[in-house]
């Protein structure tokens, strides 16, 4: 708006209503509305009433009620811009045969468009994709896998323009995999889907269980993760990379066991394919690295290593064996087209609810034998490299003692020559891998006065004869043994911290040294847990978060019982 000046009261032309002199002037001559449209108030001052026009539809002029004779106020209403373009428009104003104009500019609504394919097939080496769109503001990228990485930063963007955003796609060493790129901008996300060819050899399986084992010792679990129910990241906070596995592997692991579910991640038993899918992706990495992998079905809610002993009614291990033998069709199905380096266990610890089970081992090891059978005649049934992959059985409750009592009586499945492992898991003693506290040690020369355990059973004597007994009876005949767990609670507990310390890294150095003798693959268990502090201990050994170290004493402890085992064959 304008402010006026006073005018003579003398002046003849006042009577007139106007005056001649009075200079045309225009309040704004730029205007800019934003996409939802609006309305603004121009004043013209001239020294009559202006003619003001507009030359686009969508903004209109109305001429406003005014006492004044030389200001003239108009309001300009513009609609809402549902384009993805910016528009202009001239508003004009005219008085006596002189002109002034007003440029107008509304922004347009949120565009982005995918210009190009949203479909891309990509070889197994890898190489570039790049991705045409228009778009008129900031976007984001989003990438769901870390094997597809951006080129180039995003830059600043407007008003529809022609973009291309480049990607680089990682050598593909697993089997086929998909991907998405996702561009997202305030509420509206683009996609385009990568899927890349398999990097397999497809040269089928050229290994024995006995050398397959061999190359797997020592191994390390990616516990609390994928046998999670609620997603990968319930029960730890580290959604596993490429990164994590490279770190894994420099630690000198060389193999990973993925304990996971399927049961709870299925839908009337077909399993959910996004879930199939990250559990391939994770695979994948540990294949890149050249690592051999164990991938199991795990607790999954206790749907058979509960359930499938509980009641022992014909009818319910029927049922559990069919369900069985459909979940591993599947898995199997999946990965059908792997090498050696991927291993399947078809279940994890069988009737391992101690207050239900543990007095009845010999009772129940006819069932988990049926289990095991019905899990070795799935895999072997789809056919390709399962036909003789290697695969893994689980020993009653996976305990030693139970695996190798001939008044127990396991026996193993009838299977392909030289292609059936065993499993079974180590915690001995309980009472200090587990449930310890503060006062248990473990280990010659760790033992401190006052502490709860000074006797022998469960240390070194114990662990060299459990381990025996399994070479004697699985390994000399021909059935490498992976004990798929093994470990240790590590805790803070102030007075005589050495010596738990020193407890800690003895037990993991005699369980590697012993099970390399005795050609065991020892896994250990690792959970990257949150609770990584105080007397409740942890068995977490590597943190995930920034790959480091965690349990110093434990890595030491595999580190040198691995440099000193000497392999049985």
């Amino acid at each position: 708006m304008f402010a006026t000046s006073a005018m003579s009261c003398s002046s003849s032309d006042d009577d007139n209503g106007g005056s001649s002199a009075v200079e045309f002037k225009v309040s704004k001559t730029d205007l800019t509305f934003s996409t939802t449209g609006g309305a603004t108030t121009i004043s013209v001052q001239a020294p009559q009433k202006p003619t003001v026009t507009s030359d686009a539809a969508w903004l209109s002029v109305t001429a406003e009620a005014t006492n004044s004779q030389i200001v003239y106020p108009f309001k300009l209403t513009a609609t809402e811009n549902t384009e993805t373009n910016d528009r202009t428009a001239t508003i004009t104003v005219s008085v006596s045969g002189n002109t002034k104009t007003i440029n107008v500019l509304q922004t347009a609504s949120d565009g982005l468009v995918i210009a190009s394919d949203k479909q891309v097939a990509v070889d197994a080496e890898g190489g570039t994709v790049t991705v045409a769109l228009q778009a008129n503001g900031t976007y984001d990228i989003q990438l769901s896998s870390d094997w597809i990485s951006q080129s180039a930063e995003v830059g600043t963007r407007a008003n529809m323009a022609d973009y291309s955003e480049t990607f680089i796609i990682a050598k593909n060493n697993g089997g086929e995999r998909s991907a998405t790129i996702s561009f997202t901008l305030k509420n509206i996300t683009e996609s385009v889907t990568i899927t890349q060819a398999s990097g397999l050899s497809n040269t089928g399986i050229n290994a024995t269980a006995k050398e397959i084992a061999k190359n797997m010792y020592p191994g390390w679990n990616l516990g609390n993760t994928m046998e999670a129910s609620n997603g990968e990241t319930s029960w730890q906070s580290t959604k596993t990379s490429q990164q994590i596995i490279d770190f894994v592997k420099a630690q000198g692991f060389k193999s990973v066991r993925i304990p996971c579910a399927w049961y709870i991640h299925s839908n009337n038993e077909t399993i959910d394919a996004a879930w199939m899918s990250r559990v391939k992706e994770i695979v994948d990495y540990c294949i890149a690295d050249g690592l051999y992998v164990l991938l199991n079905d795990h607790w999954d809610s206790g749907w058979i290593e509960v359930d499938g002993f509980k009641d022992t009614s014909e009818a319910n291990i029927t049922a559990k064996i069919a369900t069985l033998k459909n979940l591993w069709t599947q898995i199997a199905t999946t990965f059908k087209d792997y090498d050696e380096h991927l291993l399947f266990a078809g279940l994890n610890e069988p009737f391992q609810q101690y207050d239900l089970f543990n007095n009845k081992h010999k009772e129940l090891t006819p069932i988990l034998e049926r289990y095991n059978q019905a899990f070795i005649d799935a895999v072997r049934a789809t056919g390709g490299n399962n036909a003789n992959r290697t695969l893994v059985v689980q020993a009653p409750a996976t305990n030693m003692s139970s695996a190798t009592d001939s008044s127990v009586g396991f026996d193993m499945p009838d299977d392909v020559e030289g292609c059936t492992m065993v499993e079974v898991h180590y915690y001995d003693p309980w009472d200090f891998c587990g449930d310890g506290g503060t006062t248990w040690f473990w280990g010659s020369g760790n033992h401190v006065a006052g502490s709860t355990h000074n006797a022998s059973w469960g240390e070194e004597s114990h662990l060299k004869s459990q381990f025996a007994k399994m070479k004697a009876k699985f390994v000399d005949k021909g059935y490498p043994v992976i004990i798929g767990e093994c470990g240790v609670k590590w805790r803070q507990i102030g007075e005589n911290q050495a010596q738990h310390d020193n407890s800690v890294k003895a037990w993991f150095k005699e369980v590697c040294l012993q099970a390399g003798n005795n050609g065991l693959v020892p896994m250990v268990w690792d959970i990257n847990s949150a609770n990584q502090n105080g007397t409740e201990g942890t068995m977490t050994i590597l943190k995930r978060s920034d790959c480091s170290v965690f349990c110093q004493p434990a890595m030491e402890g595999i580190t040198e019982g691995v440099a000193a085992s000497a392999w049985p064959y």
